[in-house]
């Protein structure tokens, strides 16, 4: 570069030099000529540099399989593919994958050397230095492709060159010339260039630059020194021959080729239907070969040389722009031979420096325009530290740096120049402060020197001290011209001072603190609002507000006590809506005039740095915010904040305080540590571009899944699926996804949630994994979604359909098989139940038919036994009627006979007689009390009970009466409980059974002191139990267990017939109940229990007895 350039400028000197000496005739024509050719050709020098100072380059050198980049592809998908000399690259925009020399012979490149990339449908042909090898996307895996004719294979051949159309691949060699390939037959054609009138001895004449399939099916084979124009079968129907060897070639437009020449030369192919012209467009590198070429979406050509960097061409303006690596410039291109060039779909410009990596060139990747300071461009900023801004009326700025004077930027040449004291054109180095106080004349505030006042005219200085003038300090920290044409100064710790013009007098201003009454001295900013008040901060005092008043400036305080954030001051500016806001090393301060206070929005609002060093108002509801951690846009209406930061090219992340500036244009400017940052708000809006997701890895128990592996999952590679299918014991799973995207990839953020487990999104970050453990057996689908790298959700949600099949005993053929087989075993078991039931059936009825006869013997017998035990039952009854008829008879007349003995015979003259009198009525009542209970006893069982609701207290009661002279007599104390349940039976039977439980437990009281009857129930739930309780003389455990059989008695003391206990239990048993006798033995006393059902029992139970 700076050899041409110097050639450029030696030549025009010299032509100056002999224009100088000729004044006359033709010798003055030809050198004015000349002088007018060599003025044109140094004007591209200048436009050089203008526009290289617009491109800055991203730098990939890590990551790929090797440096030196040989060939791009961009393929449908979106991927970059970067063929290097050793090894093929997919890039994605955050990660490379690696394709390399196959080892095996199946799978890999055949030839780690790539030489040509062609996109065929979903597989990518590619030229190695061996051969074609070919990707498989579908497997993403690359196999060799042998090329096979008659039998033979192709070895050797280098295909630098590829195109394809109707099944038949066509491929340039790079020293054999053109081969056509019918991929279905596998029939091999071979053509070589005519080069019997090429009159150059070169070893490469066969060399195929460029083959094309034109649309008409015509083959464009681009030779080094021949361009033809052929049918399918080879032959020749135009032939033109070039001048230069050809290096490179693209497609222009159609049937127009751009061509490279080997000695830099850019040269045009023109295709008409039978004939092919070549013409010189341009000389673009006299001396270096062009090695690329490629056309952007705005139709430049950019066109890559060897050993002399990048040209960029506008064919329409005739104007081609040179760049060049630097040294001193990080960004710009890393190296001088551009081995290839790519214009991806959205413009992005991709460079491959030999063995430099890559270079990318994205317009959209840097939001901010960055100037910065080249210490080997004298036209350059003079230093990266900028501290003030001051635009004149034709729009260039003038730029204070801290260390470099003053630089003035001529935005029309995009050039710098220096005012400093290095260079003896200015006061001093170190500008704090700008003020444009005339069309001519420029105030500048320094460290130490005071103010230097610039005319910008006469480029002549002066220069205000402490020493010489009013000025309370050599350090002028801040500048300002009022409405009213007055310069306010802001002295480093000495004040604030007025000055007017005008009238060439000063004002000091003295600030008093409100806290504690202390001058202020410490003052940083100063700025005047819209109402003519004057605003003043400080560096550690907070900020005053000064209004004139009766021609005198009173102050008001505002500081940390009464509601300012923090009392360091960097920055104070008014909006379009006449709010103010202070921008502070604490956070930013809203000033609300009804509360005369201010309203912090900081960190906890959203701030991502709390120091505020400038601010700028869009005038459209936003705050541009310069921090020490970037810039923030933060919108007044929402609170809603955006930060930028290095990525989107700001000059670093810290900027230094007030350095703004509004321009004319609408640009704002932020000035920091490392030069400054241009925009308008339209640059740095968020993008809208919509980015393409896929799946980019499994992973099952965190080991990669590959197609076909032992796993079994996949079939094609994981990008290429929408659907998987898990077994119930994979339970740990990984799946990766990614955004395809070059622009910032660490600034996309996605989320994704598993419907059927998940309700809501998973928000992730930068770390697109699913994973998931345990799922349960069914039907999922895995939902994906990203931001484009500005962070905005766009739509491109992708689907995975997941399935995690149950184990076999949970699927529905199992249990269709069990089901089935339980039926089967079900009827098996049924069917042999069904044999043994009737094989049974069999052997019982024969039994029966046994049984049968002898239980209908039996039941003859039975039916003849009861007719004869019924018949006897009857005699019986007749027999013991006519005993009791029969005996009573004779015992009443045995005692009316007995009553009158006493009445005829004198008992005093028989002593013996009373005596037998005596028992004979013993005897009859003995007699006659055994005949009343065997007839009670044959009663019993024929007379039915005449059932009815029984109150118990009343029965008992009467039973009382019966047995009085007994109590009586005996001093037995009787107690009955009262409100006893009533009984549901037969009221003579019942008092019956009371009366034999009193009667017996009166005869059976023995000797007692004092005998005691009790008469109590029991509620058992169902039933009641009605105990007779006495203390008398009890019975063992023998005499319990005979109690209740006929004639057994126990007390031979006791008159009786040993009937009466039998009697009540046939009456209990009767009614539905029982009688129960208990004793704890001899002397122990016994209770009698009556156990009925209760009554309502009872009748219902009479009820269903009488309905059946």
């Amino acid at each position: 570069m700076f050899g041409s350039n110097f050639l450029h400028l030696f030549t025009l000197i010299l032509c100056c030099n002999l224009f100088i000496i000729s004044n006359s005739g033709m010798l003055y024509k030809s050198l004015l000529t000349l002088f007018t050719i060599f003025i044109a050709l140094c004007t591209p020098i200048t436009l050089h540099s203008q526009y290289a100072e617009s491109l800055t380059f991203q730098h990939i050198q890590d990551g790929m399989s090797q440096s030196s980049a040989t060939v791009f592809l961009e393929d449908s998908f979106g991927f970059i593919w970067i063929g290097t000399r050793n090894g093929l690259n997919r890039y994605d925009g955050k990660d490379f994958e690696i394709y390399t020399k196959s080892l095996d012979g199946k799978t890999g490149l055949n030839h780690e050397y790539i030489v040509a990339l062609y996109e065929d449908g979903q597989n990518i042909i590619i030229g190695t230095n061996e051969g074609i090898s070919l990707y498989d996307r579908s497997l993403n895996i690359i196999t060799p492709y042998p090329l096979i004719n008659e039998g033979e294979t192709i070895k050797n051949e280098v295909f630098e060159t590829i195109a394809k159309r109707n099944g038949i691949l066509w491929l340039g060699s790079e020293s054999s010339g053109l081969y056509s390939y019918e991929i279905e037959t596998g029939k091999v054609k071979h053509f070589s260039p005519p080069n019997e009138n090429i009159k150059v001895e070169n070893p490469r004449l066969n060399k195929v630059v460029k083959v094309d399939v034109l649309d008409d099916n015509r083959i464009l084979a681009v030779f080094t020194y021949n361009t033809l124009l052929l049918n399918y079968e080879m032959d020749i129907i135009s032939e033109v021959l070039q001048t230069e060897e050809m290096v490179t070639s693209i497609n222009s437009s159609e049937n127009s080729f751009l061509v490279g020449s080997g000695k830099g030369s850019l040269f045009k192919l023109a295709i008409e239907k039978n004939s092919i012209s070549i013409t010189k467009e341009k000389d673009v590198s006299p001396g270096f070969g062009i090695r690329s070429l490629e056309k952007t979406l705005d139709n430049e050509l950019w066109i890559g040389t060897e050993n002399n960097g990048l040209y960029i061409y506008d064919e329409n303006l005739d104007f081609i722009r040179h760049i060049e690596y630097s040294v001193t410039k990080p960004n710009s291109i890393s190296g001088n031979s551009i081995w290839a060039l790519l214009c991806t779909r959205d413009g992005t410009m991709w460079i491959a420096p030999y063995k430099s990596g890559l270079n990318i060139y994205d317009k959209q990747y840097f939001k901010f325009k960055h100037i910065n300071s080249d210490p080997f461009n004298p036209k350059s900023l003079s230093n990266k530290l900028v501290n003030c801004f001051s635009e004149d009326e034709n729009g260039n700025l003038w730029i204070g740096t801290d260390g470099g004077g003053i630089d003035y930027w001529d935005r029309s040449s995009d050039t710098f120049e220096n005012y400093s004291l290095t260079n003896k054109t200015f006061a001093s180095n170190v500008v704090l402060s700008i003020l444009q106080t005339k069309d001519d004349e420029l105030w500048a505030g320094t460290w130490t020197n005071g103010i230097a006042i610039l005319n910008t005219k006469t480029k002549k200085t002066s220069v205000l001290t402490s020493e010489n003038s009013f000025l309370k300090s050599n350090i002028i920290i801040d500048l300002l011209k009022d409405k009213k044409e007055r310069i306010w100064i802001v002295n480093y710790f000495s004040g604030v001072q007025v000055y007017d013009p005008k009238t060439k007098t000063h004002q000091n201003i003295i600030l008093n603190s409100e806290v504690d009454g202390s001058i202020i001295n410490s003052i940083y900013q100063i700025f005047e609002d819209n109402q003519g008040n004057i605003w003043v901060g400080t560096l550690n005092t907070g900020l005053f507000k000064l209004t004139k008043n009766n021609g005198e400036w009173s102050a008001v305080h505002y500081h940390t006590k009464n509601s300012l954030s923090n009392n360091f001051i960097n920055a104070i500016i008014q909006d379009d809506e006449d709010t103010i806001w202070v921008g502070t090393q604490g956070g930013l301060n809203k000033y609300n005039p009804e509360t005369n206070s201010f309203l912090v929005i900081a960190k906890a609002d959203g701030l991502k740095n709390d120091a505020i060093k400038g601010i700028i108002d869009d005038q459209n509801t936003h705050l541009w915010l310069s921090t020490e951690e970037g810039i923030i846009r933060y919108n007044t209406n929402t609170g809603e904040t955006i930060n930028y930061d290095v990525g989107d090219g700001l000059q670093s992340k810290e900027f230094i305080a007030s350095s703004t500036i509004t321009t004319k244009k609408g640009e704002y400017i932020f000035g920091g540590i490392n030069g400054f940052n241009v925009f308008t708000a339209s640059d740095v809006e968020k993008r809208k571009d919509t980015l393409t997701l896929f799946v980019s890895g499994l992973k099952l128990f965190n080991q990669p899944v590959l197609p076909n592996d032992d796993f079994g999952i996949l079939k094609k590679d994981i990008s290429q699926v929408d659907s998987l299918t898990f077994n119930y014991d994979q339970s740990v799973i990984n799946i990766d996804f990614k955004a395809l995207t070059f622009r910032h990839p660490e600034s996309v953020n996605y989320a994704f949630y598993l419907e059927g487990f998940e309700k809501d999104w998973n928000y992730v970050g930068n770390n697109p994994t699913a994973t998931y453990t345990n799922l349960n057996p069914g039907e999922y689908i895995l939902r994906m979604k990203s931001t484009n790298s500005d962070g905005v959700w766009v739509d491109n949600e992708i689907d995975l359909y997941i399935t995690v099949t149950p184990p076999y005993w949970q699927t529905w053929w199992f249990k269709t098989l069990m089901i089935a087989l339980v039926l089967i075993l079900f009827y098996i078991a049924q069917h042999i139940k069904l044999l043994n039931i009737r094989k049974n059936q069999r052997r019982l009825e024969l039994k029966v038919d046994e049984r049968t006869k002898e239980l209908q013997f039996q039941k003859n017998k039975l039916i003849e036994a009861a007719d004869n035990l019924a018949s006897k039952n009857e005699e019986i009854q007749r027999f013991t009627y006519a005993v009791s008829h029969d005996l009573k008879s004779p015992l009443g007349n045995i005692r009316g006979l007995a009553s009158l003995i006493p009445l005829e015979v004198p008992l005093e003259d028989h002593p013996g007689l009373a005596e037998y009198l005596s028992l004979i009525d013993v005897s009859c009542n003995n007699m006659n009390e055994l005949i009343s209970d065997i007839t009670e006893i044959a009663r019993l069982g024929k007379i039915d009970n005449k059932n009815e609701l029984l109150k118990t207290n009343e029965l008992l009661d009467l039973s009382r009466n019966l047995i009085k002279g007994k109590l009586k007599q005996l001093n037995i104390e009787l107690t009955i409980t009262e409100n006893m349940p009533d009984i549901f039976g037969d009221r003579n039977r019942i008092i019956q059974v009371f009366g034999n439980f009193l009667d017996n437990a009166i005869k059976y009281m023995g000797d007692q002191e004092s005998p005691k009857i009790i008469v109590t129930y029991e509620d058992n739930g169902d039933t009641n139990s009605f105990m007779v309780i006495d203390n008398g003389s009890g019975m063992h455990e023998g005499a319990l267990k005979k109690l209740f059989t006929p004639f057994e008695r126990f007390h031979d003391n006791v008159k009786g017939t040993g009937l009466g206990l039998y009697m009540v239990k046939q009456i209990a048993i009767s009614h539905g109940g029982t009688i129960i006798a208990e004793s704890e033995g001899e002397g122990k006393g016994a209770t009698f229990k009556l156990i009925l059902p209760k009554a309502k029992i009872a009748a219902q139970n009479a009820r269903k007895s009488l309905i059946s």
